[in-house]
């Protein structure tokens, strides 16, 4: 028994090495403290910057007017937009402002539905998910074309690593977004897989934090040992 008590500390610790290491991969989650709304577009994208645009790789956000940002081109940039100019009902859109030919991208439905995937909560965005082809498709979310509907929901990202050496190195990721009845588009928060390759999984609220899900880990582990010494002083 003297020998058992000595090895347990030992034990604990060979089976703490075994555990997942949240450290090494994490969501990068942006929510916006004032959800963004998609202004009407008249120049339908073509000629008219007004819209949303954001990038989860810099986590920033904002509403534009009609003037482009500067630069125009980033990996991660995404545009999104209510097109005012193209049909007699406005539609709700969304550009891929990152370099195509780098792995940026929206995620389309699939190879027969070249409209943007439109997910709900708990989706995992991954390498089987849609039809992964940047610049195939087509931007439209609805109504006229496209997958959309009125609610919130999700749209499933593919982002250039910019410490990348080819197209394939990217992270997956998604925009959380209401399509509003007037199909106006609101952006309340994006996020993205920061190891190449690895699915993500739709959500609408913060997740715990790698060092959070660490600690709490350790706690269970310290009420289990506590439980285990009341349980022998009382014998």
């Amino acid at each position: 028994m003297k020998l058992l008590r000595t090895l347990m500390p030992l034990i604990a610790l060979s089976a703490l090495a075994g555990l997942p290491r949240w450290g090494v991969a994490a969501v990068v989650y942006t929510a916006l403290a004032t959800p963004l709304t998609t202004a009407p577009n008249a120049g339908g994208g073509n000629s008219d910057g007004t819209g949303v645009w954001f990038n989860p790789l810099t986590g920033s956000a904002q509403s534009r007017g009609y003037l482009f940002p500067n630069p125009l081109y980033q990996d991660g940039q995404f545009f999104l937009l209510l097109d005012t100019a193209s049909y007699a009902t406005p539609e709700a859109e969304i550009y891929t402002q990152g370099y195509f030919s780098r792995g940026n991208g929206v995620v389309y439905a699939s190879d027969a539905n070249l409209n943007p995937v439109w997910l709900g909560v708990g989706a995992t965005i991954g390498p089987a998910t849609g039809y992964q082809n940047p610049g195939a498709g087509y931007p439209d979310i609805g109504p006229n074309f496209g997958n959309g509907a009125p609610g919130r929901g999700f749209l499933a990202l593919t982002l250039r690593d910019p410490n990348g050496a080819g197209s394939s190195n990217i992270f997956y990721g998604f925009a959380d977004v209401t399509i509003n009845a007037d199909y106006s588009l609101t952006l309340n928060a994006f996020a993205y897989e920061n190891v190449e390759g690895a699915a993500i999984t739709t959500f609408s609220a913060p997740v715990p934090e790698p060092a959070t899900a660490w600690a709490f880990g350790l706690g269970l582990i310290g009420v289990a040992a506590a439980q285990r010494r009341r349980g022998r002083a009382r014998r």
